[in-house]
């Protein structure tokens, strides 16, 4: 697989500030995660995992996101606007198969599986990937609204399958740089986002 493309991912980590997502803006490809297409919908691309999600912000995106809209769930196979990936819900690390992408069990790491495996990133900037509580919160926008998933996210498990991602990324030659503010995540380099882009 040729590699050429920078990209910046946007989670939804509480450290995720408007003034970083403006500062990326034109300088790399930006893909956002869930509801951060607020911070930046502008993005390119909008990724989640969540077709419940996708249901209750479809209309927004509509009305006001010009990125492409990708979703690994399967109930958005076949959706008009929507391009679909198969995720595989056994895969740790990114999953590097043609067509398919990991699932990470966060919307985050399907994403930075898709921007590994799909879009061919040759180097990833991540933001609000927080991977704690930071302030005391879980996200940057808050609860999602009611009916969508509140409990408290699985950090202690998704540290196992970013590992792996890590690992998978050195093997292939991906440079995954942590940018997030603040963060716990301990297996990608981490910098400073102005000394990086």
């Amino acid at each position: 697989m040729d590699r050429g493309e920078f990209w910046v991912i946007m989670g939804s980590g509480p450290s995720l500030c408007a003034g970083d997502a403006a500062y990326v803006r034109g300088k790399a490809r930006v893909m956002v995660i869930n509801t951060s297409f607020r911070m930046a919908p502008w993005a390119d691309v909008l990724y989640t995992n969540d077709h419940d999600w996708l249901g209750i912000f479809l209309r927004e995106l509509y009305g006001g996101f010009n990125g492409e809209i990708w979703c690994g769930h399967p109930q958005l196979a076949g959706v008009e606007g929507i391009h679909h990936i198969p995720f595989d819900k056994t895969a740790v690390g990114l999953k590097p198969q043609p067509g398919h992408i990991a699932w990470g069990m966060n919307s985050g790491g399907a994403g930075l599986s898709l921007a590994c495996n799909h879009f061919a990133a040759c180097a990833v900037v991540l933001l609000g990937f927080d991977q704690q509580w930071t302030d005391g919160q879980p996200r940057w926008h808050g609860a999602h609204p009611e009916g969508l998933q509140n409990q408290k996210p699985g950090f202690h498990r998704w540290a196992v399958w970013f590992r792996q991602a890590a690992a998978d990324a050195a093997a292939a030659g991906i440079e995954i740089i942590n940018c997030s503010r603040e963060t716990s995540l301990d297996c990608f380099t981490r910098k400073d986002l102005r000394a990086v882009l």
